[in-house]
């Protein structure tokens, strides 16, 4: 089945050469770009036991009711026992009357996300089809799609309304903030959009990485200020900020994360910030860039909360696509991002083969080979398997904050 992904790269680096060199609107391109959109909404709407969250959404389907007359309460009960906003309760309930499949909620995520995606990918790069190269290869087109599913219905309304913001259609994002909410609250983080009016030089990223690490430093007060707000509360959104928060990195690990989620994506976004010809998207990608610095901030600082960074993801792989198109093209600080490029690609072989021990398989394996609902084959079971192993917290001195 694994046949399916081969034909999605062989067409998108077909489209890729025959495309993304074009600067001006062209409607064939379009065409390939909402054609490719199409097949990634069916390559994840129609898989099956793909990934490893999806494991757990599954079987919370089937204890949904078969009717809706019962949805207030279970709505209270997923927000209270498990932290899942009323959204997503819905949409689940709703498939499991009608449909009576997790397939339905599956299709309808990732049309929702991925069609925002190609999308925001239309308005922001000409290289479209690289981009939707690196999405895939990066495994973050399967994150969004399986991983993160109740935060990829909430990303999906965010970017239209993070567009809209920079585009002068303010109300835009406000109306599709609420409704982000609803699916999951991590896209409150996304209001770091209206403070990200600085402008960016290479003194931002200094002053950036000093506060990152002074927030990683200081860690621990900070966390006793999270730990008592949060001690006054209950219910799952409490437990789920506590684990967040005490999750820690030694310096190495400070390091690592700095240089991952904060000083490599500066550099790639702000070469191509510098690099692009129209004031008016130079201006939208400055405040995107700003916006990331403040994620990149959260993400190298305090490791529990990475999951904040996926609200910038796309638009970072936009500007990845841009950079990678002109590393050969350009001869200016050629090293620097040909150093950059090398970084890029350890992160993702070292995503690729993470290992687990009670499958010996790799984090890859979640994702490959593909498994589609024409082979409903049990076998797919080693990756909740694996899953759980992961989710399994090794409680050392250096990942684990001690709070007096």
């Amino acid at each position: 089945m694994s046949i399916f992904y081969l034909i999605f790269i062989a067409l998108t680096a077909y489209f890729s050469f025959q495309y993304d060199y074009i600067e001006e609107y062209d409607a064939h391109k379009q065409h390939r770009l909402w054609l490719m959109c199409f097949y990634l909404i069916c390559l994840a709407g129609f898989s099956y036991g793909l990934g490893a969250d999806k494991f757990t959404y599954m079987e919370e389907f089937e204890y949904y009711p078969d009717s809706l007359s019962e949805l207030g309460d279970y709505i209270q009960f997923n927000i209270m026992f498990k932290g899942e906003m009323p959204l997503w309760t819905v949409v689940n309930a709703v498939c499991k009357v009608v449909f009576n499949s997790f397939y339905a909620v599956q299709l309808l995520e990732s049309a929702a996300i991925n069609i925002a995606v190609c999308y925001m990918v239309s308005r922001y790069t000409h290289r479209c089809f690289l981009f939707l190269l690196i999405y895939f290869f990066t495994l973050q087109y399967f994150v969004f799609n399986t991983e993160v599913m109740r935060e990829g219905f909430a990303l999906s309304f965010i970017l239209y309304g993070i567009d809209g913001y920079l585009s002068g259609k303010k109300w835009l994002y406000f109306v599709m903030l609420p409704i982000a909410l609803m699916f999951h609250v991590s896209a409150a983080i996304s209001l770091l959009i209206l403070f990200s009016r600085f402008s960016i030089s290479w003194k931002t990223l200094a002053y950036a990485f000093i506060l990152a690490f002074s927030l990683w430093f200081f860690g621990d007060i900070l966390l006793q200020k999270v730990v008592a707000v949060a001690l006054g509360g209950m219910g799952a959104f409490v437990m789920k900020v506590m684990l967040y928060s005490f999750q820690a990195t030694n310096l190495f690990g400070f390091f690592r994360f700095a240089l991952t989620y904060l000083v490599f994506p500066f550099i790639i976004m702000y070469t191509v910030l510098l690099m692009e010809p129209s004031e008016e998207l130079r201006m939208k990608k400055e405040r995107i860039m700003a916006f990331m610095v403040l994620l990149g901030i959260i993400a190298s600082s305090m490791v529990g909360f990475i999951r904040f960074y996926n609200y910038v993801q796309i638009f970072y792989l936009i500007a990845l696509a841009d950079f990678v198109y002109t590393l050969f093209r350009i001869k200016e600080h050629f090293l620097i991002r040909l150093g950059t490029t090398a970084w890029t690609l350890l992160i993702l072989f070292v995503l690729y083969f993470g290992h687990y021990n009670t499958t010996d398989t790799y984090f890859y394996n979640f994702f490959y080979p593909y498994t589609c609902i024409l082979d409903e084959d049990d076998s797919v079971y080693f990756r909740e398997t694996a899953h759980q192993e992961a989710l399994e917290l090794d409680v050392k001195d250096d990942n684990v904050r001690e709070i007096e």
